[in-house]
């Protein structure tokens, strides 16, 4: 090959390595500049620590463009026996694998409800031997979550439904609240709201929730046994009026 052709093709290289440089700079890196810190406190009234981050963090509210960073974690880490709670996939500790997760998608939904059905079985099952969890609290990931992704309805129902599972009623009371500001037409959160709204004791309250879930075609029929058994199933035909016109309104104020 001759000096001037080398020279030429060198030049050539050259300039395409610095095409590919500025097209890497101009592209955006999802969430790069996103943090996830662990904010708040725990139910024990301790401020919230946990690992640092790594590979992350992801939104998971904007998955569907990031399949193959949510591919990499759950194909590694959040596959069907630990979302299952069966076992742990990159060590014995489904725990560990949770929260390499979350840590990673800090409101992946499916692995916060995970969480916390894991730590509401093992208190179940403990009852009087139960002892806090180490680590990081399970209620820190939520309020991470929360703060990473503030608009996510969805998070602030899994912590309210998790609140609500561990007798913390006026907290899951606060937080349903809020997910109803962001979702009000939710069938799913005023599903549960109504659930909790029972067990407070406020039935008439519970049965606005129950008449817009069950308006919007809810399958389940838990809510509807529980107001029933209460005397407050079937609503009035003025009731039923009322709650159609919540619906349009903003959430409740918790009380």
């Amino acid at each position: 090959m001759k000096l001037k052709d080398m020279i030429t093709l060198n030049r050539q290289l050259y300039l395409s390595l610095l095409l590919i440089c500025v097209l890497c700079l101009m592209t955006p890196h999802v969430n790069a500049a996103k943090r996830a810190p662990w904010v708040g406190k725990s139910l024990s009234n301790n401020p919230c620590r946990g690992g640092s981050q790594g590979y992350g963090p992801y939104d998971y509210t904007l998955r569907g463009s990031l399949w193959r960073e949510l591919k990499r974690v759950e194909d590694y880490h959040f596959t069907a026996p630990v979302r299952n709670l069966i076992r742990g996939q990159s060590s014995t500790d489904i725990t560990a694998d949770i929260d390499y997760t979350l840590r990673a998608w800090p409101n992946h939904h499916h692995a916060l409800n995970s969480l916390s059905r894991y730590h509401i079985r093992r208190q179940s099952s403990l009852k009087k031997s139960y002892r806090p969890q180490t680590g990081t609290p399970t209620e820190c990931y939520f309020q991470r979550a929360i703060n990473f992704s503030p608009e996510d309805a969805t998070t602030r129902m899994l912590f309210s439904m998790h609140l609500h599972k561990s007798k913390h009623l006026k907290l899951a009371n606060e937080q349903y609240a809020e997910a109803i500001k962001l979702s009000p037409k939710n069938p799913i959160i005023r599903y549960n709201y109504g659930l909790l709204l029972v067990d407070l004791k406020k039935y008439d309250l519970a049965q606005q929730q129950a008449i817009i879930a069950y308006d919007a075609n809810f399958p389940l029929n838990g809510l509807k046994n529980k107001l029933i058994k209460v005397k407050h199933w079937p609503p009035k035909p003025s009731v039923k009026l009322d709650s159609k016109k919540a619906n349009k309104t903003n959430a409740p104020s918790p009380q």
